[in-house]
């Protein structure tokens, strides 16, 4: 909060995905890590925001295997995000997307960051 008591606002202000599909279909080979990547990719694409830092970027995965240890930081290296912004992982049933969402606005909120990107991956 504010020094006043008052919560900074915070808005949505884009998005980006990868297309549906019918689980285990077209994306059977592709990795969370890989689904992640490119989603994130075509957020930093859309906004210009290569090589720039962001306050955090919380993203996770439903159902996460040995080889998803660290998938925030991973995945936002691999998007082209500069190497000193920050990823936090974290996993969900049914809402990872969301709690990631609500992460970053809260930190927002509270005066932690200044922006911020939240995101999450089904399955395969």
């Amino acid at each position: 909060m504010l020094h006043d008591g008052r919560a900074i606002r915070v808005a949505v202000v884009g998005g980006s995905r990868i297309p549906f599909c019918r689980s285990h279909s077209i994306y059977k080979k592709c990795s969370n890590q890989d689904m992640m990547t490119a989603a994130l990719e075509g957020l930093v694409n859309k906004f210009d925001l290569k090589g720039q830092v962001i306050g955090d970027v919380a993203l996770g995965a439903v159902i996460k295997h040995s080889k998803d240890w660290n998938l925030a930081r991973e995945s936002l290296i691999g998007a082209g995000l500069s190497y000193r912004t920050p990823g936090v992982d974290l996993q969900r049933a049914c809402g990872t997307s969301l709690e990631a969402a609500i992460l970053v606005a809260n930190k927002i909120a509270l005066g932690q960051i200044d922006s911020g990107i939240g995101g999450g991956t089904d399955s395969t």
